[in-house]
């Protein structure tokens, strides 16, 4: 479990006024050597040590000066900000829940820049240039006053640090995390979330033949028979967040979270429908369906609701607490 212990000694530190010059977890250091510690405090402020994907290296980097460059790369700047906020805890609260975890794609770091794995993170000039000059400035004005508003907020439940996962998307519910990895999280549970319909890319489509269908699912079975003739679609099962749980083909049953892999699907959320020589997925949402979906975030920001009511709903049972 990920306590939150060594948050609360740094608050106790804090409210004494010790500044420490460098401290860190023993049990996170590699054979107590220097360049193997993953972060570190200065002053009041949480070094934290990043592995760039687009250099290799690992970079000391202040925490509360990289969260702008994360909710940048995973949110569209003209998102409410409200919805800016909660996405900033959000990445706020997964970077931290990680200090106590290890990954052997980055042993030496918390957490890296690859968005397939952890986080995605944009320089300052990236996002800008992006953006385009008419909007570069504001929108990087604003997201930086996202991260200062929310200075040093995480979600906590229980004892544990909140991995708090996003997504783009759902299709009106999101889902239980047991659902989709198998894993289940007290505060990654199924919520209703109303989400913005009349976007153009709520729907996606994927087409594929009979046959490049049933190679594929060859990939995930190598028993099933590949051939020309219209696949036989049977019973389908659905999770309570509405994505598919499982569905049987030719007999054969595939878990809805294999064929988005394998087909590249944009969501687990999918309909099977047949024509004469293809098979056609219409897809709803975006993303694994797991905790905030930052759409619906938006939606109720639009409404007038705040950043902690936006983080209650998606995330249950949890509290935001401080640095």
């Amino acid at each position: 479990m990920k306590k939150f212990v060594f948050f609360s000694f740094l608050i106790m530190l804090f409210s004494a006024f010790i500044t420490p010059i460098a401290l860190g977890l023993s049990s996170r250091l590699s054979k107590d050597t220097p360049d193997k510690q993953i972060f570190e405090v200065k002053g009041e402020k949480l070094y934290i040590r990043v592995f760039n994907a687009d250099t290799s290296k690992n970079e000391f980097i202040e925490l509360e000066e990289y969260l702008p460059g994360v909710v940048a790369a995973e949110m569209p700047a003209s998102f409410e900000l409200e919805a800016l906020k909660a996405q900033a805890v959000a990445a706020r609260s997964y970077i931290l829940s990680k200090m106590e975890t290890s990954s052997d794609a980055h042993p030496d770091a918390i957490v890296c820049s690859n968005p397939d794995h952890c986080k995605a993170h944009i320089s300052e000039r990236s996002a800008k240039a992006r953006w385009g000059q008419a909007d570069s400035d504001r929108y990087w004005n604003k997201i930086l006053t996202a991260v200062s508003e929310t200075d040093g907020e995480y979600m906590v439940c229980g004892e544990d640090i909140v991995e708090a996962f996003f997504f783009a998307k759902s299709g009106g519910r999101t889902e239980n995390s047991e659902d989709v990895w198998g894993e289940s999280r007290p505060y990654l549970k199924s919520v209703a979330s109303e989400e913005n319909y009349t976007d153009s890319e709520f729907y996606s489509y994927k087409e594929v033949s009979f046959n490049d269908f049933r190679k594929t699912l060859q990939t995930l079975n190598s028993s099933f028979t590949q051939s020309s003739f219209c696949p036989q679609i049977g019973k389908i099962t659905h999770t309570q967040g509405g994505s598919v749980d499982t569905v049987t083909i030719d007999g054969q049953s595939f878990r809805g979270t294999q064929i988005r892999s394998a087909f590249g699907l944009k969501s687990a959320n999918f309909e099977i429908l047949l024509s004469d020589k293809t098979v056609t997925f219409k897809v709803c949402g975006y993303g694994h369906g797991v905790g905030m979906s930052q759409s619906g975030a938006n939606q109720m920001a639009k409404r007038g609701e705040n950043y902690t009511e936006i983080l209650s709903h998606y995330y249950t049972n949890i509290q935001i607490i401080k640095l």
